[in-house]
């Protein structure tokens, strides 16, 4: 199995097997003060399951890890579920299965500056790692 993408964004949504992006594709939040509270953080992934690892049932969770520790900053576990990796009946025989994921984080808090990251696991093992900047607003020249 691999990653195809994984996308920070405001928002995310899966329909119809599309991802629908909304401010997507960033790497840094900029804030006036810490601690600092962000409304809503979205993420974006799409798996490829191989032909020979499909028809498992995958464990899947997104954890936010990073500040002064380096651990989760969710006040809550990971957010995350069971997939059937199973392909529709009228998929070709011997073809990748592509699995959209969507997870939303809402009004996160970040401590301090710093690089955070967005941490896929499935089934326990980190798959993917998407790393992404919180620091102070610049000041603007007077």
């Amino acid at each position: 199995m691999q990653v195809d993408y994984l996308i920070l964004a405001d928002s995310v949504a899966v329909a119809e097997g599309k991802h629908y992006i909304h401010g997507g594709g960033w790497d840094t939040l900029y804030t006036p003060s810490f601690p600092a509270r962000h409304p809503m953080l979205g993420v974006a992934a799409s798996l490829r399951v191989p032909a020979g690892e499909q028809g498992e049932q995958l464990a899947l969770e997104v954890d936010i890890r990073g500040g002064e520790e380096g651990s989760s900053i969710l006040k809550e576990p990971p957010i995350g579920g069971i997939v059937n990796a199973v392909p529709p009946p009228h998929a070709p025989p011997d073809s990748d299965l592509l699995l959209h994921l969507a997870f939303s984080f809402a009004g996160l808090q970040f401590d301090s500056p710093g690089t955070y990251s967005i941490v896929l696991r499935v089934d326990g093992q980190p798959l993917k790692e998407l790393q992404f900047n919180v620091i102070p607003l610049p000041e603007l020249p007077e």
